[in-house]
């Protein structure tokens, strides 16, 4: 009966833990989607300009350095410190980090007193120039930003014991529960069975002793 139960209880686990995994989604980034004209509306700055350095943070923040060139919307200077949370190591899946080199056009959110943009603010050159109006030139001194000293947002992937290990731990130990009920029934059922040649075991009878010994005088006298 132990047995059947401590059997029951894995499979139950293993099927709870295998469902619990398989619908488990994979983190995706969701953006509400906007025109052009609102990710330039709702935007803090807005510039096209030229990558021309990245410094990582951590494994999961980086900020890159753009030569600004022109600017569509807010007070930005000749270069500009953008704060992008993704790294080596990962980051938010709304992270963005251009390529070295390239020339793009740039939707900017305050973050403190820095700067930051995801993925959700992409937008074109050719979009961005339909819908402002004419870029005006960077003021000559670098725009005033800081440095992070904490990723911006909280990284998507965890370093820890994921779910894969916590669900093995607990396989082990119903496992373990599983074999010691089975081995406690087999051990109370060995010391329960009463031993060959008892009573209980319906064993010989033990023979019979010599009768008690009687005192002289108790013993009845001849008869006349």
């Amino acid at each position: 009966m132990l047995r059947a139960a401590a059997r029951l209880s894995v499979v139950v686990l293993l099927a709870a833990s295998a469902e619990f995994v398989t619908a488990t989604p994979c983190s995706a980034c969701s953006c509400v989607p906007r025109t052009p004209k609102q990710l330039l509306h709702h935007a803090d700055a807005a510039f096209v300009g030229t990558v021309v350095a990245e410094q990582p943070i951590d494994t999961t923040t980086t900020v890159q350095t753009f030569a600004v060139q022109g600017v569509f919307k807010g007070a930005l200077g000749a270069t500009v410190n953008v704060i992008e949370p993704i790294g080596s190591g990962g980051g938010s899946t709304c992270g963005i980090a251009y390529a070295l080199g390239a020339r793009v056009a740039v939707v900017l959110s305050r973050q403190g007193d820095g700067w930051t943009t995801d993925s959700c603010s992409l937008v074109s050159l050719a979009d961005l120039e339909a819908v402002a109006p004419s870029p005006v030139p960077p003021r000559p001194e670098p725009s005033p930003s800081t440095f992070p000293t904490v990723p911006p947002f909280a990284p998507v992937a965890s370093h820890g014991l994921g779910w894969p290990a916590v669900v093995l731990g607990l396989l082990v130990g119903v496992a373990g529960i599983a074999l010691a009920l089975s081995l406690g029934g087999r051990s109370g059922r060995t010391h329960g069975r009463p031993a060959p040649g008892s009573v209980e075991a319906g064993g010989p009878d033990e023979p019979p002793g010599e009768p008690p010994a009687t005192d002289p005088a108790d013993r009845p006298g001849p008869t006349r």
